[in-house]
């Protein structure tokens, strides 16, 4: 008798990481205006998906400007609305973006946050 494995296959190309950092956003255009925000629920090399206090039509042209402990400098991430909805009325909205052209900064800031989420999935005992 055949032993078959079950399929559980990732249907996205790029590696998730779900990890909090401190991020702002602006709207291609826009520079002067400035949004905070507090949760960034996931990154990968393809694009990202973050918490907002609006909703923005699909295609919106967005600047991400992400801070983390793994580089001194801003990294700049550019990328257009994928989907953004509601998650708590008029409140919450789960917004996700896909990145158009990574820049080498970019690039090396993703590359690095896989590689630590990778170690810490083998580390992990739960």
């Amino acid at each position: 008798m055949k032993n078959e494995e079950p399929k559980n296959e990732e249907r996205r190309k790029h590696l998730r990481i779900k990890k909090n950092f401190i991020m702002s956003y602006y709207l291609e255009g826009e520079p002067s205006v400035r949004y905070k925000v507090t949760q960034l629920k996931n990154i990968s090399k393809g694009g990202m998906c973050f918490i907002t206090a609006q909703q923005y039509p699909k295609a919106t042209r967005m600047i991400i400007e992400l801070r983390t402990p793994y580089l001194v400098d801003i990294t700049r991430i550019e990328g257009a609305v994928l989907e953004s909805h509601e998650k708590l009325s008029e409140i919450i909205y789960e917004t996700r973006i896909q990145f158009e052209s990574l820049t080498p900064q970019a690039e090396f800031l993703i590359s690095k946050l896989e590689e630590l989420f990778k170690k810490g999935i083998q580390g992990s005992h739960e």
